[in-house]
């Protein structure tokens, strides 16, 4: 791997996530309001709004959400593109000599990027996609790449402790919500503020995770 894109794979995912986190305040600043388990909210809540409710031009409630659409849509392509994508890319030969499982992770991961990148864009463009299924199909890639990725980081005794917490709290959390999507979205189970509280909990473990990556790596 050449150095200088190893070094710019660093700050691009560092630069990634402040402009993901920049972006998605103010997206969440300037959502009207309302959410499938209290449509009355007159805010963007972090335990009872999806992600996605953010990419929304109009709400569930029926508002206008032109701006804060386009901010979180950029702020999510910002993220896979800038981070997500050389995460999967990059880090697997960093971390493991093993060429085909670094293989195996470096698709599975870009796969699922992909995938994720088709929400925030059909957003952007008016797209009319399957959501559910794109979230589904774009999951499973995802965690399993996220797994092995984590498995390198527990035969690498360079990574800290903390790095390893962080990534196994986070597969364990993605794992659950998971399942509590797939419960609520196609079993139809009642849908409560631990599917949406779960995916924000996982979204902000992923970032931390991907930041302490770049943190081991670099020393």
């Amino acid at each position: 791997m050449n150095f200088t894109f190893f070094r710019w794979s660093i700050i691009s995912i560092r630069l990634s996530v402040l402009i993901f986190l920049a972006l998605g305040t103010l997206s969440a600043y300037y959502y009207p309001g309302g959410n499938y388990i209290f449509k009355t909210a007159q805010s963007y809540s972090f335990w009872n709004n999806f992600i996605c409710d953010s990419f929304r031009n109009i709400t569930c409630t029926g508002q206008n959400n032109l701006l804060g659409a386009r901010l979180a849509s950029l702020a999510m392509l910002v993220l896979i593109f800038g981070g997500v994508f050389p995460t999967f890319f990059v880090f697997p030969y960093q971390l493991s000599k093993k060429v085909q499982l670094n293989r195996t992770i470096r698709w599975l991961g870009v796969s699922a990027a992909g995938i994720a990148a088709l929400l925030p864009l059909s957003s952007l463009f008016k797209m009319p996609l399957p959501h559910d299924i794109i979230v589904v199909i774009g999951s499973i890639p995802a965690l399993i790449a996220a797994f092995l990725l984590f498995l390198t980081t527990l035969m690498e005794t360079s990574s800290s402790r903390w790095v390893k917490v962080i990534g196994f709290l986070m597969l364990i959390t993605a794992l659950v919500n998971l399942i509590l999507y797939l419960r609520v979205q196609w079993f139809g189970s009642p849908l409560t503020s631990l599917l949406p509280g779960t995916q924000k909990v996982v979204l902000l473990l992923c970032l931390g995770w991907m930041l302490g990556l770049t943190t081991t790596l670099d020393s």
